[in-house]
């Protein structure tokens, strides 16, 4: 540089010195605003998509709304549960609608015994102890029935043993068998 002239040297150093200005003006003020505008930039892009996606799950939670509403009217628990009077009449209803099944399926009642469930709870039970004697079809029809029905009924004790029962002339009855089981169903207070 000392082989330059002086006035050269005073170009160098000014240019040097703009330059400076300039990447000091650019780093402080341009740099900034840049990473300023890209980071706003994504910010609104993100917060656009979730407003998209909010906009999307606010129109899903008005028809899931709309269809929360009209499985409420349609009440489908209704239907699974025995009426709502009191547990003795049920118990008697119960008692009926199974002698009706054993009767359509070929069966042979011998006896009933209705049980009810005497602690209030929120749904309480009521059970039927049924016995009676007939084929293994015809039982095979009792369960069926027993199992597709409205309300909602369950069989528990099964027991199934030969017949001992005989006919007048003291010959045993063949093919038949004497069945025992309970059949339950319950009561919503609330329906």
């Amino acid at each position: 540089m000392n082989n330059l002239s002086p006035d050269l040297r005073q170009r160098i150093y000014s240019l040097g010195i703009l330059f400076l200005v300039i990447l000091a003006f650019y780093s402080i003020l341009i740099q900034p605003a840049i990473s300023a505008r890209i980071i706003y930039t994504e910010r609104i892009e993100d917060l656009m998509f979730q407003s998209s996606k909010f906009s999307l799950s606010s129109q899903d939670s008005v028809s899931l709304n709309e269809e929360i509403a009209n499985l409420k009217k349609q009440n489908p628990d209704k239907n699974n549960f025995l009426e709502n009077k009191a547990p003795a009449i049920v118990a008697a209803d119960l008692q009926k609608k199974i002698k009706a099944l054993v009767e359509s399926s070929g069966g042979n009642l011998v006896s009933t015994h209705a049980l009810t469930d005497g602690k209030e709870k929120l749904f309480s039970k009521i059970t039927v102890k049924v016995h009676m004697r007939t084929d293994i079809k015809a039982l095979r029809g009792v369960f069926y029935q027993i199992a597709i029905n409205e309300p909602l009924l369950f069989t528990e004790n099964i027991l199934i043993q030969k017949s001992r029962a005989r006919s007048r002339k003291k010959q045993r009855v063949d093919n038949q068998i004497e069945v025992r089981f309970d059949v339950s169903g319950y009561m919503n207070p609330s329906l």
